[in-house]
């Protein structure tokens, strides 16, 4: 009683805790905003069209098909009746959030920046209790918080923000739980991570990374029922997620290795497992690619080409940590140096689409190693340093500021769609439509639009008007060698039976102007 009426004056007197505790809601309160903010200005995804269709299926009709898709004839054979192609938990998520709050592109986004919020929390938790400074941890916050890479994917309708939330929420539950009860700490965050798996299949590195963590702190006191109890939530989801699959054993097989390529190799002609042939090449495309493409490294614009200066900031400080012999030596930044290196590593090497939303999983990692080698650079250098020190600082924050506001306020890719939308509106195009998955959000989803690559080759659909996006143009391009046949068709309906309409930089809307082909 005495600790406790000392705690709640300290609280009241405002004590170093409740100062700590203000500024990580005030850091919350500044991610909520601009998360909620790009929400409204960031384009719209393909796939998240096709990630909100299963979930509406199930809130509306009972089952978890995919219907704004058109699969016969693919490897997507199936998905109207069950989405197999991807693991079920964000699914199910969705439509309990639906069923609270009702659908729209917004609510779908929403789910995902609470899951990003839990994230950044869970990181704090995670690095207070590996380095033990608030200081640290609050740095590493804010520095996530306010990432455009964050919280770009932080805000996106895909499973990657859910999946890191689970995923990162067990790795955080474990370090809380441990000194406890290692058992139940085992049990509970391996359930977390466990869950992360079936919501994405990049929760097998926090998987991993929750086994790295209990091998590196804990390996002499887990014994067999420890090990027992890292394995049973994985079971457990595996086979709930089984009696799913025993609906459709056929379907679930072709779906499942389909995807390993998948509808990515097909617009872009990369096989995804491709980097295990060369993993040197492979890793030198992880940096120059899915980070230096979203630093701005490709981009024609200098103003968004600054952005690689803070790139080479993270890197700084990731490779410091590295280097620095008394962070590498210390017991809990070590173990967030491999857990960084093995991310990257499998990544780098598994998936070679470079898909830049598997961002929302490492960047943590290097706002993490960043704040603990600008600690480590602050607590060591002399006054000049300092000063030094904090000008890059102050220059790596105008930067991460510039990129938000230029994500904010300069949204060409948005003004394409809404202008194209505009133009099929105005045109009149119906419920026979072929169109790129994200119309689904201003037509219905209910509509009888269909997004179908293949532009009706498989199901006879020859509609008024084709509204085709870089997915379709990708697989266009990249059909003549992946299906000569329906890419013969394409050309020939396209040349024949269409006429260009409209077009911007990412879409083409073709109009129908003749008969069908014989």
């Amino acid at each position: 009683m005495a600790a406790s009426a000392h705690a709640k004056r300290s609280w009241r007197l405002g004590s170093p805790a409740r100062t700590h505790w203000l500024a990580l809601l005030g850091l919350l309160c500044v991610y909520f905003v601009l998360a909620f903010w790009t929400a409204t200005s960031e384009y719209i995804w393909s796939n998240e069209a096709w990630f909100a269709s299963p979930a509406l299926n199930l809130l509306r009709h009972g089952f978890l098909g995919t219907t704004i898709l058109e699969s016969k004839g693919t490897w997507l054979e199936g998905i109207d009746r069950h989405t197999y192609w991807m693991p079920p938990v964000h699914s199910l998520a969705q439509s309990l959030w639906y069923r609270c709050f009702g659908f729209s592109l917004l609510a779908m986004r929403s789910l995902s920046i609470v899951a990003g919020a839990v994230v950044l929390l869970a990181w704090y938790s995670i690095l207070k209790r590996l380095g033990g400074s608030t200081g640290i941890a609050l740095t590493a916050v804010a520095i996530a918080a306010t990432d455009v890479r964050f919280l770009t994917f932080a805000q996106l309708g895909r499973p990657d923000a859910l999946c890191a939330a689970l995923g990162t929420l067990g790795l955080a539950v474990y370090l809380a739980l441990r000194e406890h009860s290692l058992e139940r700490a085992l049990l509970a965050g391996n359930a977390l991570a466990a869950l992360s798996c079936i919501t994405h299949p990049c929760g097998e590195l926090y998987a991993a990374g929750l086994l790295l963590f209990a091998l590196y702190l804990d390996r002499s006191r887990i014994g067999w029922r420890g090990y027992a109890l890292i394995a049973a939530p994985y079971c457990t989801a595996l086979a709930a997620w089984g009696v799913y699959i025993l609906q459709a054993p056929v379907d679930f097989a072709k779906q499942l290795f389909g995807n390993i390529g998948g509808i990515g190799t097909e617009f872009s002609g990369i096989q995804r497992l491709s980097g295990l042939t060369s993993p040197l090449i492979a890793l030198k495309r992880e940096y120059a690619l899915r980070y230096g493409s979203m630093f701005g490294g490709y981009a024609t614009n200098p103003a968004d080409r600054i952005q690689l200066f803070a790139l080479a900031i993270f890197t700084i400080g990731v490779a410091g940590c590295a280097l620095t012999p008394s962070i590498r030596h210390h017991r809990g930044y070590r173990i967030l140096l491999l857990l960084g290196a093995a991310d990257f590593l499998t990544l780098g090497i598994v998936d070679a689409f470079k898909s830049s939303g598997y961002l929302i999983h490492t960047m943590p990692i290097a706002a993490a190693l960043l704040a603990v080698y600008l600690h480590f650079l602050f607590s060591h250098s002399t006054a000049f340093r300092k000063l030094t020190l904090a000008t890059v600082l102050v220059l790596f924050c105008a930067v991460q500021l510039h990129a938000i506001g230029r994500n904010l306020f300069l949204t060409p890719d948005r003004w394409d769609y809404e202008n194209t939308l505009a133009f099929l509106h105005h045109a009149g195009a119906g419920p026979d439509t072929i169109a790129a998955g994200e119309f689904a959000f201003a037509f219905g989803f209910e509509s009888g639009i269909v997004d179908d690559i293949r532009l009706g080759y498989f199901s006879g659909r020859r509609p008024h008007f084709i509204a085709a996006n870089v997915i379709y143009d990708g697989w266009l391009h990249h059909s003549s060698a992946l299906s000569p046949v329906v890419h013969d068709y394409m050309i020939r309906l396209l040349r024949d039976q269409y006429r260009v309409a409209f077009h911007n930089a990412n879409y083409t809307v073709y109009q129908r102007i003749t008969k069908d082909l014989p």
